[in-house]
């Protein structure tokens, strides 16, 4: 959703990354990353690869994948040959939505393919001469856990061209930051399938990258690829961000902090729309603001919603110009239903506001945007009719349900502390790695 909103306060991205860069010491979790290290590389031997990744893949001690996968060569036996970069660009730095390009990488001096372009350089998709020449293409990015986040319509297409191409698909997993328990809001319609959302499943999917990977792998590509997991040690499903004890790694210029990758969930929708939601100020979708808006009505009425673990605070947000709005504190272990926050604002806006109606100063390419990000092709019109907010999150649950059913294969982890990681039910051209293969 942050991939159209453009403006963000350069200080305090810089702040930000100098900050997060280090993950903590005593990390209550061993990474997707960190495992593959242990094993002196194994699963990597002998192979020709390639690597996807940004700033948040880094292990637990802040390391770069890309600095642990080309220092470790030698002795793991294998070669680190090309470097792909997702939405934002191999750096994390790139604008939201903007194309990003070919290069190299300045510390390396390895080739760099944008797998984020614009629609005419058709360069979202993977294509097969960048891939050539490797034998896998190992996947280390941290995701939100919302489908509308791009890295995993990229996972997906990097699978894809994997399996059309006959090159493995390693995958190192990393935790859901909102967690393996919470699954909430609509499912994609097929008729405004996008880059923002690709896939069949609830908004918030409540999967690993791993787990999410593996589902793709059976249930969305037309012809499965040759794909390894490498599981996390220590991770549980009921593991939210705070508890895993690392820091956070800016997954984009907008999202700096643990608070904006959770409020992206909840405000996101509502800056597709022309609503501000704290970008360029230091909390970025954590706020819904306007001129001139009671500030204190708004957040009295939506508190009196009373959705569990959310308090919603006066703010006034400045970002060049002055906004009054609210301040939304989302308790990580406690939370309501964060997807539903963006339509009761939308719902007290339109009680508290003069004159505000949702859509009325949006363009075209902003109501479309609204539908594939949402994923739903009549969400703005039952808003505009005035079907209650309450209606529309309940019309969610059937969909989620099935979905807690459906995703149950593909499971990685258990919601118990155990001394091993439970494998999952294996699927037609998976490797489930709790223990690496040979």
């Amino acid at each position: 959703m942050n991939s159209r909103i453009k403006r963000f306060h350069p200080f305090l991205l810089a702040v930000g990354l100098l900050a997060a860069l280090s993950l903590g010491a005593h990390a209550a979790i061993s990474l997707g990353i960190d495992e593959l290290e242990k094993t002196n590389f194994a699963v990597l031997k002998g192979k020709r690869i390639g690597l996807v990744t940004n700033p948040s893949g880094a292990d637990s001690k802040g390391r770069s994948a890309i600095s642990v996968l080309y220092s470790g060569q030698s002795a793991g036996g294998y070669k680190l040959l090309k470097l792909f970069g997702p939405e934002h660009g191999i750096d994390g730095l790139t604008g939201a939505g903007k194309e990003t390009k070919n290069g190299h990488d300045p510390h390396t001096g390895l080739p760099v393919f944008a797998l984020y372009n614009t629609s005419k350089g058709n360069f979202r998709h993977p294509t097969k001469e960048m891939f050539s020449g490797l034998d896998a293409v190992v996947y280390d990015v941290q995701d939100l856990g919302n489908r509308s986040y791009t890295f995993i319509s990229t996972l997906g297409y990097v699978m894809d061209e994997c399996a059309k191409d006959n090159i493995e698909a390693i995958v190192l997993d990393r935790p859901n930051p909102l967690g393996g328990v919470r699954i909430e809001g609509p499912r994609l319609d097929p008729t405004v399938s996008s880059f923002v959302g690709l896939y069949d499943i609830p908004l918030v999917y409540g999967l690993t990258p791993g787990e999410l990977a593996q589902w793709i792998n059976a249930k969305y590509l037309a012809q499965p690829c040759r794909l390894t997991v490498v599981t996390m040690k220590g991770w549980i499903r009921s593991m939210v961000w705070e508890d895993t004890g690392l820091k956070w790694v800016p997954t984009s210029p907008n999202i700096p902090t643990i608070g904006a990758a959770r409020g992206y969930t909840a405000t996101g929708f509502l800056g597709e729309i022309g609503i501000e939601t704290g970008i360029g100020g230091p909390y970025p979708f954590e706020a819904v603001a306007g001129r001139g808006w009671p500030d204190a009505a708004i957040a009295k009425r939506l508190n009196a919603i009373h959705m569990p673990g959310i308090h919603f605070s006066p703010y006034k947000y400045n970002a060049g110009s002055n906004y009054d709005g609210v301040f939304v504190k989302m308790d990580p272990r406690n939370a309501g239903n964060l997807t539903a926050i963006n339509f009761y604002a939308i719902e007290v806006l339109e009680h508290e506001v003069n004159g505000f109606l949702p859509f009325s100063h949006t363009t075209a390419d902003q109501r479309q945007m609204f539908e594939k990000v949402t994923g739903q092709s009549h969400l703005r019109q039952q808003l505009m009719s005035g079907r209650a907010v309450s209606d529309i999150v309940e019309s969610w649950d059937s969909g989620v349900a099935r979905w807690a059913q459906e995703r149950t294969p593909f499971l990685l982890y258990s919601n118990k502390a155990s001394p091993t990681t439970p494998a999952a039910t294996a699927v037609p051209g998976t490797v489930a790695a709790g223990v690496l293969p040979p």
